[in-house]
This record gives structure tokens, C-alpha cells and sequence, in this order.
């Protein structure tokens, strides 16, 4: 709910007290996003580091590392937005969620999300 469609119990323990409050929903995103990123392992390095946490933004950052376990089982590097973003439309497949420790996803919807803002920043990076 709110502009950056934050859940009641992710709202709640960022502090937000008013969900249709567009101030208090871009702050607690833009921390939230920081989190997941900052809580990446050190190996996933920029730019992946910051499509990784904007997935996990979507999808949900346990998700998230299900679909870099999978990547690893397909031998991907997991390291890698490329590899996740083959992967995370796979735990919405039941051969590959019944495997894993968080089941059944969307990944997919996490990809598209994250492949409109890589399309907008290119967009912006070519007009400057």
C-alpha cells in the first residue's frame, strides 16, 4: 500500500506509521532498499548488489537468496543479476520451489520490476 507499496509489517518496523504518506513511504523505502543491499554477501559487487536488493525489494530478500541457491544448483554464479534473473522465475515452477527452503514465488514480477528500472536509469545515463 502507498506509493512504494510497502507491506504492513515492513512499514511497521521501518517506523511508518502513515502508509499513504508519500514522505514517509520513499524514506523507508530508500532505507528498506539500503538494508537488503547492505545485507547482500560481499561477493555480489555493484551493479548487481543494487538489482539484487531492488529484487529482493519485490520479491522478498528470502526469496531472493532461494533463487541464488538455485542459480548455484544450475551451475550459475550467483554472484551475478544475470544469473538470479534466469532463476527467479523458477520459484513459481513446482520442480524447483518444492526444493527450496521459502517455496513458491513470483519471481518473475521481480525481474520485470527490476529490468523497468535498469531500462529508466540507461534512459537517464544516456541523457546527461
Amino acid at each position: 500500500k502507498g506509493l512504494m507499496m510497502l507491506t504492513k509489517p515492513t512499514a511497521k518496523s521501518l517506523g511508518v506509521t502513515n502508509r499513504k504518506s508519500v514522505r514517509q513511504n520513499i524514506f523507508a523505502a530508500t532505507y528498506y532498499l539500503r538494508i537488503l543491499r547492505d545485507n547482500l554477501p560481499a561477493s555480489v559487487k555493484e551493479p548487481d548488489r543494487t538489482w539484487m536488493a531492488l529484487a529482493a525489494y519485490n520479491v522478498g530478500n528470502a526469496h531472493l537468496e532461494d533463487a541464488r541457491i538455485l542459480a548455484v544448483r544450475m551451475g550459475l554464479n550467483p554472484n551475478y543479476w544475470q544469473s538470479v534473473k534466469r532463476t527467479l522465475p523458477l520459484l513459481a515452477k513446482k520442480i524447483h520451489y518444492q526444493s527450496l527452503k521459502r517455496g513458491y514465488a513470483r519471481g518473475g514480477q521481480a525481474v520485470k520490476l527490476v529490468e523497468r528500472v535498469r531500462n529508466f536509469h540507461d534512459m537517464l545515463a544516456y541523457l546527461r
